[in-house]
């Protein structure tokens, strides 16, 4: 039984799914963000100010111009520092406490997914019981406004915003990302060049197949309850959904990636992670709980993950 365990985890090596106009639909994807004027803001936030950090509110134009905003933390003894991005996940909210523990050796920005600014004060409790977000299915017929594609824009371009704070050094950035909102980052690592390393804990969308069945995420849970609906567009909907599953760019990631996963993790199912994890072919580690969940590792995981991306980003 332990053997089918282990096989049932590890030895997942799926075959990519992409479309023959996979390349072309991100290249025109890309090239149709650049063209979206950035018109950045950053205001200072006293109030959030910590005795490490000085707070900023940041705002800038994302994909089909909407604003994308977050909070930048940067470390108060240090001028042009390296940064930080942290994506957190589908129906959450950047953790408000964070920037209690983060190291002050590099600036820390943490986006706010678009949509997501309304569930800023809402309980982990009154998450669970309220009705799905519904974002996720958002235009998922259409792939040119489809919501996945625009958060994936949204976080590529940040990239872009970084490089306009003229107190950041944006020449090697790392990224955090939790979830959908690892999805997210690593489609930022493939297409930008100033990505050092990434840490990929517990992340969605990846081998969508497979995940579509088992996981119990809410973003499954809201594509299968459309499909369910719409049954007639459930070709079309699978079709599209291969242009925003993470394992088809997987060959085409460079920079380091450290993966979390738990093997009972029933939100990010491990074999899907385990799937992703061996398609990626450069340097890569992952972090494996045999008794964890989404949550795998917790608090010294997630600090000890940040401290990789610390070392990775601040050395030449």
């Amino acid at each position: 039984m332990a053997i089918k365990a282990f096989d049932k985890y590890f030895w997942n090596l799926p075959q990519l799914s992409k479309e023959a106009d996979f390349d072309k639909f991100w290249e025109k994807s890309l090239s149709d963000i650049k063209k979206i004027p950035i018109e950045p803001e950053v205001v200072e936030n006293h109030k959030k100010f910590t005795s490490k950090f000085k707070a900023y509110n940041i705002s800038y134009n994302g994909f089909l111009k909407a604003r994308v905003k977050g909070i930048l933390y940067v470390p108060k003894k240090h001028d042009k520092s390296r940064v930080i991005i942290h994506l957190h996940d589908y129906n959450r909210y950047p953790d408000k406490s964070i920037a209690k523990v983060l190291s002050d050796k590099t600036a820390h920005l943490f986006l706010i997914m678009r949509g997501h600014d309304i569930i800023e004060n809402r309980t982990e409790e009154e998450l669970a019981q309220e009705r799905p977000l519904g974002f996720i299915v958002e235009n998922i017929i259409d792939m040119e406004t489809y919501y996945a594609r625009s958060v994936y824009l949204d976080v590529y371009r940040s990239i872009d915003f970084l490089r306009l704070v003229n107190f950041i050094d944006c020449s090697k950035v790392g990224i955090y990302g939790k979830g959908f909102g690892a999805a997210a980052g690593f489609f930022t690592a493939v297409y930008s060049p100033r990505i050092g390393a990434i840490v990929m804990d517990s992340p969605l969308f990846c081998n969508l197949p497979l995940s579509q069945n088992i996981s119990q995420s809410d973003t499954s849970r809201e594509i299968n309850d459309i499909i369910n609906v719409q049954k007639a567009k459930k070709n079309q909907i699978k079709k599209n959904l291969t242009y925003f599953d993470i394992i088809n760019f997987s060959h085409s990631i460079a920079c380091p990636a450290l993966f979390i996963t738990g093997l009972k993790d029933t939100i990010s199912p491990p074999e899907c992670v385990m799937g992703l994890f061996n398609n990626v072919q450069g340097e890569k580690t992952i972090e494996v709980y045999p008794d964890g969940g989404n949550e795998a590792g917790g608090e010294e995981q997630r600090l000890k993950a940040t401290n990789w991306l610390i070392d990775a980003i601040l050395s030449d």
